[in-house]
């Protein structure tokens, strides 16, 4: 039933980045990750490598879980989606994690649970599956576009690569 991610289109949620920008202030490199909502946090990565010019990619939760956590510190950023369904769990106790490795974090959260402590936290209604994607995705799109803007000049103009329309 499409009727409840149309709903946010309709009564779009905003948040304040700035907190989030902010966390990721000093980093190099950002990973995010979403269990269910893994589409919006790889659509973000692709987002902020191409405007930013700096290493961002995605991992599916388990991947992040079982080896890349050994990378995490001061300078590795991340981004976890936390939706209003049974994983919800399984991001908190990621975002634990990552706080433990002192990297900085930022959840976009439509659980409808407590902020973790320690994380920078985009609330948001409580929603799960598209609902949550289109409730979050605008916000994140406002983050990639000012995370960029504060680490280059002319964020989001090629540099070393053309649009596929033009070279290919």
């Amino acid at each position: 039933d499409p009727a409840p991610a149309l709903a946010m289109l309709e009564a779009p949620q905003d948040c304040d980045v700035a907190p989030a920008l902010a966390a990721l202030g000093k980093v190099d490199t950002i990973v995010t990750s979403g269990r269910r909502l893994q589409g919006v946090a790889e659509a973000l990565a692709l987002g902020l490598t191409e405007l930013s010019r700096l290493p961002c990619f995605s991992l599916e939760g388990g991947q992040l879980r079982h080896g890349p956590m050994e990378m995490l510190g001061p300078k590795i950023g991340v981004i976890l989606f936390r939706g209003n369904d049974p994983t919800s769990e399984l991001v908190t106790a990621m975002a634990l994690s990552v706080i433990e490795a002192g990297a900085p974090l930022v959840i976009f959260d439509a659980s409808g649970q407590a902020p973790v402590a320690g994380a920078v936290t985009l609330s948001f209604r409580p929603d799960s599956g598209m609902a949550a994607v289109f409730t979050m995705l605008p916000v994140a799109q406002r983050l990639m576009i000012a995370f960029a803007d504060s680490r280059v000049d002319n964020a989001g103009t090629p540099v070393r690569t053309t649009k596929i329309t033009r070279s290919e």
